[in-house]
């Protein structure tokens, strides 16, 4: 009886890639729900151009690395430490704190709660990263480039 065919890891270089792959087609997809904007009032890229190069420029460096894994032996890593899924957890809730109080409340609250998270305990200094921060963005782009920065629920509510 024939032995069967020895069972081959996949490296884990090349498992990451893929996730990041995955990622970059979810991505590119949704950029196809962007409004789109006429010829006439287009200034240099659409919408939907930069998130595709950047996309494109990440996709590129993950196939890099799965190509770059072949061959290799796959280490043995330490485990991820617990504060990485914490942080992972504070980008996605800062994600809502602006969806519904807008850009420059969530950078206050972001800057404070993940200093706190990674162990900061001076507030005084805190406050005033994130407050000097919200207003260094609003300054910047608001006043100087005249982009709108989003506002929230809250912001749409109140404004």
């Amino acid at each position: 009886m024939p032995k069967p065919w020895p069972a081959r890891r996949l490296h884990s270089d090349v498992k990451i890639a893929a996730a990041v792959l995955l990622f970059c087609a979810v991505v590119w997809g949704l950029t196809f729900t962007f409004d789109a904007v006429p010829a006439a009032l287009t200034q240099g890229m659409g919408p939907a151009a930069f998130p595709r190069l950047l996309l494109g420029v990440i996709a590129l460096l993950a196939l890099a690395l799965a190509w770059a894994a072949r061959g290799r032996a796959d280490e043995a890593r330490e485990p991820t430490p617990a504060i990485v899924y914490w942080t992972g957890a504070a980008m996605l809730a800062f994600m809502g704190v602006m969806w519904f109080a807008g850009l420059l409340a969530a950078t206050v609250l972001g800057v404070v709660g993940m200093g706190l998270l990674w162990g900061e305990r001076r507030w005084p200094i805190l406050l005033a990263v994130g407050v000097g921060l919200a207003v260094a963005l609003h300054l910047i782009f608001a006043k100087a480039f005249g982009i709108v920065l989003p506002r929230g629920l809250l912001g749409d509510w109140l404004f």
